[in-house]
């Protein structure tokens, strides 16, 4: 998605991507990403609508009926991570550049062209994007090399002015054309080259303002144009106190003064001016003089944090809030706070999925484990709609800052999450409310000893009998127990170590737990042999590398998973080891990890051996994906077969580098946090058919122009499954992924089947085949 002059229709894209509850209206294979749209960086006008830059994405307003449409990676877009967005409605095209200064043109609104030309020559990330100008058919980029110009009927980019003052590149803030003279806003000034000159490309072309011509020769941040007039923004000192020069075509003078503020929006529309300082929106006719006492005509919203633009149309103030999102105003009193539903923030990094029902931690820690302040809270994804909570939303946990992980369980119906900064929250599923906290001052919970003021929560598992199991870093006891009956108890281990990074409890009742220490790491087995309230019969063992003491791949390991088989899988930062006897691992004779030997590209290696596996989740047909630094696969059961494997630069994925995963098993929908934000991918495995009393076949019937998938849903687990035409004659067979099978709908040559009914056979627990469903294909 990023070769020049790509093409992508939105439409059909989001078309595909739609999910409207039920796993069989996502087409399998798809992408879905999740994404805050509380974060507005820009707001443009397109004429009929409005378009609004978050972070991560991009969404449009309808201003006559309100309708949004959103656009993102996943949809068409091709990259994450937005640096500004611009609009001309000469040519209907919405410009979006990127922080790694790739450059995305939505003309129309659906279709998207993509022009590589300035990221493929970042090969340093030396050159950053800070905004797009247009004029007579071309967009103007302004860069850290200079100024860019991209023909927009060919899709390319045609000249690149390099424009300092010895012909060396120069920092270009801002740039327009006032239909004579094109111009720039740099760190020397607002220079500025006749369009007519001979050659734009000699920087002696080019010619730098001074007080001669009334402006000073100083650091200039942005530039706008209307009625051949040009406003320019002096940075004043200490980026405060800026100030609006007016050129006229002869001279510039002074037109707003802006105190202590800094401005940092500045955009001329229908013979207006519309510029923004932190907290207060400006206007005025560009033939008047900008004062503070007449720039204000509206009342902006109150709780603006941090504006970043804002425009009017029909008396609507269209105004973006880094903080909030968009605001619908028309200044009587009416605010509509516009943002499409998603979670609290992009950041996501604990992951717990029960019913259907997806938990994410928005906090995080660095790699030592030190705190990030981070107040995102936490996001409850529930029947398609997210609900957000943090301390701007629920005072209850003001102070509860880097949340980071979560734990469900449906039978108490309560979910707990953790900070790694102020102790434990307790929320209650039915009613969306959080309903307790806890730290050391009302249960057993302690503060980190090398931190007393801290309560940190590094890791959190129920068990079977809904016992909550929490990792206490720092504690003297880190290992701490919550009863489903509210009482506490609190484990000793015999090993000095700082962080439990995550809690496994296993088949067996043994806890498993990746530790972090400055002596090396290892992993923690620890049971409480059958009796919680007896600590003396307690039994643990510190696996780390070597023969007989673990065989770990590395010390440094950071998750374990149990898989169906009940076999436990650990991810390291040097591959994957594998526990096939974990029911010994705390007996005398022990149990030691292997490490799977693949073979790739003729060579013999151990499973992601050279890759930092951060996450490990089991599917319901005991696959396992995989999530490393570098991407994202999916293996088969026993390791020996890579199945998928997904990056930023072959999917939608917005980042390499994994945090979590997590699986609906009602739906097959796998949850992948990413250091960019969340995505998820619609897999083909399921565990259970809630409702279903035969098997739902989607689509069906199969039209001639579908090519994709054809999915079998609520078959026995595992089931074998044939599929025959109405003679009987049989045209495919295989094996359930959990409870859900897919066929590419061709027969044994490979061939798509002919027109007719085809009836699917699927085998039960004694296994006797039975009819489950037909299919209707037609040609």
């Amino acid at each position: 998605m990023s070769l020049k002059g790509a093409k992508y229709s939105l439409i059909l894209l989001l078309a595909l991507t739609t999910i409207t509850g039920t796993a069989q209206d996502r087409k399998l294979g798809t992408w879905k990403m999740y994404l805050s749209y509380h974060n507005s960086i820009g707001v443009c006008d397109a004429g009929d609508r409005v378009y609004s830059a978050a972070f991560n994405s991009i969404f449009s307003v309808e201003k006559s009926t309100g309708i949004i449409q959103t656009y993102d990676k996943a949809s068409g877009l091709s990259d994450v991570g937005i640096q500004s967005i611009s609009y001309d409605a000469d040519d209907k095209v919405l410009a979006i550049a990127y922080t790694n200064s790739n450059i995305d043109l939505l003309f129309n609104g659906t279709d998207v062209y993509n022009i590589p030309d300035i990221k493929n020559q970042n090969s340093s990330g030396g050159i950053t994007i800070f905004g797009i100008s247009f004029y007579d058919g071309n967009a103007y980029v302004s860069s850290t090399i200079g100024i860019s110009a991209i023909n927009l009927a060919k899709k390319e980019v045609s000249n690149t002015y390099i424009i300092g003052l010895d012909g060396s590149p120069v920092k270009v803030y801002s740039s327009c054309i006032d239909g004579t003279n094109i111009y720039a806003a740099t760190d020397n000034g607002i220079e500025y080259a006749p369009l007519n000159a001979p050659n734009l490309l000699d920087f002696n072309s080019w010619h730098l303002f001074n007080y001669t011509q009334g402006i000073p020769a100083m650091p200039a941040s942005l530039l706008a144009t209307a009625n051949h007039k040009v406003y320019a923004v002096i940075k004043g000192s200490g980026n405060a106190s800026d100030t609006i020069y007016e050129f006229n075509g002869v001279a510039w003078s002074v037109k707003y003064y802006s105190g202590n503020d800094s401005i940092v929006s500045i955009i001329t529309d229908n013979n207006t001016v519309y510029f923004a300082d932190i907290n207060q929106l400006n206007n005025a006719n560009l033939d008047g003089q900008i004062t503070a006492a007449d720039s204000v005509i509206i009342t902006p919203v109150q709780q603006h944090y941090a504006l970043a633009g804002w425009f009017e149309s029909n008396g609507i103030a269209w105004e973006a809030d880094i903080n909030q999102g968009l605001f619908k105003n028309d200044g009587q009193g009416n605010i509509e706070n516009i943002v499409p539903d998603g979670p609290g923030s992009n950041d996501a990094f604990g992951l717990d999925i029960k019913d259907g029902i997806v938990y994410v931690a928005g906090g995080g820690v660095d790699e030592s484990w030190t705190y990030k302040y981070k107040k995102d809270g936490f996001y409850v994804y529930k029947n398609n709609k997210w609900y957000s909570h943090n301390p701007y939303t629920d005072p209850i946990i003001s102070n509860y800052s880097d949340i980071i992980n979560a734990a469900c369980s449906p039978g108490l119906g309560k979910t707990y999450f953790g900070s790694f900064y102020s102790g434990l929250v307790q929320y209650d599923n039915a009613s969306n409310t959080i309903t307790n906290v806890y730290d050391n001052s009302n249960s057993t919970l302690e503060t980190d000893n090398n931190d007393p003021g801290r309560v940190k929560i590094s890791s959190l598992a129920f068990d079977r009998y809904d016992n909550l199991w929490i990792g206490n870093a720092g504690a003297t006891q880190p290992i701490q127990l919550l009863k489903p009956d509210g009482s506490w108890l609190k484990f000793s281990v015999p090993y000095v170590f700082a962080d439990m990074k995550q809690i496994l409890i296993d088949d067996n009742d043994q806890l498993w737990s990746p530790l972090r220490s400055v002596s090396g790491g290892g992993l923690l087995v620890w049971s409480y042999n059958g009796t919680l309230d007896n600590t003396s019969d307690d039994v643990s063992r510190l696996l780390t590398i070597g023969s007989g003491r673990g065989n770990l791949p590395s010390n440094n390991v950071y998750c374990a998973v149990q898989d169906k088989e009940g076999n436990v899988w650990i991810g390291t930062d040097a591959g994957i080891g594998v526990f096939y006897c974990p029911g010994s691992i705390l007996t005398t004779s022990g149990c030691d990890a292997e490490q799977i030997k693949v073979v790739r590209d003729g060579f013999v290696g151990y499973l992601f051996g050279t890759e930092s596996v951060r996450a490990i989740a089991v599917d319901a047909a005991n696959r396992k994906w995989v999530g490393t630094n570098n991407g994202l696969w999916l293996i088969s059961a026993d390791g020996q077969t890579q199945l998928l494997s997904f990056n930023a630069s072959n999917s939608p994925m917005p980042a390499d580098q994994v945090i979590n995963i997590a699986i609906n098993d009602i739906t097959g929908e796998v949850f992948i946090a990413t250091t960019a934000g969340l995505i998820s991918y619609q897999g083909d495995a399921i565990d259970t058919c809630v409702g279903c009393r035969e098997a739902l076949v989607y689509p069906n019937p199969v039209k001639p122009d579908y090519t994709g998938p054809i999915a079998i849903k609520g078959l026995t687990d595992n089931a074998y499954v044939k599929i025959t035409d109405v003679s009987g004659t049989l045209v495919y067979q295989g094996y359930a992924n959990g409870t859900q099978m897919i066929w590419n709908g061709t027969g044994y040559n490979g061939n798509r089947v002919k027109s007719g009914i085809y009836v699917v056979f699927s085998s039960n627990d004694k296994g006797k085949m039975r009819k489950v469903a037909k299919i209707l294909v037609t040609n």
